[in-house]
């Protein structure tokens, strides 16, 4: 079988090929062999070839933040799990074409979910969801707002909010996708750089939640168009630079500003959250109130070419990767 793997950090296309080991022909009584069905590509697998994510990579290196997976074979000892189930590994590691899993490693899916869609609930989302539901006490009508609301988080909270009646005010960088973020429900869509009075507008609707994947200075001028005991969120740096806060902000306007690692979050929770929590989002995909545009699928043979698409800003939707031998 093969996997995906790096040796040396650097530009991710250039660094990650694909080596050939032995199938798994044996597990323990305790383990699950799982089969990848298809993986996506996401900004943190990328970071992680080129050195940039929160934890650097012990060389060489295996790869893939997520995935969708289907039960290949079980070992005596398991009981929850069974032939063919569709499985969400919580586990990294993930762009291979088999792996072993123990049962709390992996969540179990209705087996009628869109597989494509399924394999990437783990992370975006997981952070939708959480940023707006553990963080500010939003009620229906209420206003938040949000930077790379083109970005797959972005996408998510605005489909969430509009599943729940909040109010989206949305910042992006180009003018071509608004009309993109309306068909997702977004509320209002504005330009990162603001005129005067789309900043009398958001200062106008008092939003009391700021989730910020920017940084930079940035946030401290949206921080100015919060309402007072506002708290902002920060899960991301695209800027590259730190976050700027006034004084001001937080002495006189109370605003807290906290920050968000999935990773984090999924360590504190017991087994029985985290289904409970991938049980609700796995409905929501089923459904049809979440989904997420995908650009291409491409065969894992082709991974230097999918993650070139990957790192195309301009795509227009996600790019997938599936191991099928069909």
């Amino acid at each position: 079988m093969y996997r995906v793997q790096f040796d040396k950090v650097g530009k991710a296309s250039e660094q990650v090929y694909l080596k050939r080991v032995d199938n798994i022909n044996t597990i323990k009584e305790n383990e699950v062999l799982i089969e990848i069905i298809c993986f996506p590509i996401n900004p943190a697998d990328i970071l992680l070839v080129e050195g940039k994510y929160a934890n650097k990579p012990k060389l060489p290196s295996l790869i893939g933040a997520e995935c969708i997976a289907k039960v290949k074979k079980i070992g005596n000892n398991i009981r929850k799990f069974k032939l063919g189930d569709i499985v969400l590994p919580l586990v990294r590691d993930n762009w291979v074409e088999e792996k072993v899993v123990t049962e709390n490693e992996i969540i179990k899916l209705p087996n009628n979910i869109d597989t494509e869609q399924a394999c990437m609930l783990k992370v975006n989302p997981a952070t939708a969801y959480l940023m707006l539901n553990n963080y500010v006490k939003v009620k229906q009508g209420d206003f938040i707002i949000q930077n790379a609301s083109n970005s797959s988080v972005g996408n998510y909270v605005i489909q969430l909010a509009k599943l729940y009646n909040i109010k989206t005010i949305n910042l992006v960088r180009r003018k071509e996708v608004i009309s993109t973020l309306k068909d997702y429900g977004a509320d209002y869509v504005f330009k990162l750089n603001l005129n005067k009075k789309e900043e009398s507008f958001i200062k106008s609707s008092n939003p009391k939640l700021f989730i910020d994947a920017v940084a930079g200075k940035h946030v401290n001028s949206i921080a100015s168009l919060l309402t007072d005991n506002s708290t902002i969120i920060n899960y991301g740096l695209l800027s590259g630079e730190n976050i700027q806060l006034d004084p001001h902000n937080t002495i006189f306007k109370n605003i807290i500003l906290k920050g968000f690692w999935l990773s984090l979050w999924l360590n504190k929770m017991s087994i029985e959250e985290k289904n409970k929590l991938y049980s609700y989002l796995s409905k929501l995909i089923i459904t049809k109130s979440l989904f997420t545009k995908i650009e291409k699928v491409f065969h894992i043979n082709d991974i230097k070419e999918a993650i070139n698409a990957a790192s195309n800003f301009n795509r227009d939707g996600k790019i997938l990767v599936t191991t099928s031998k069909g």
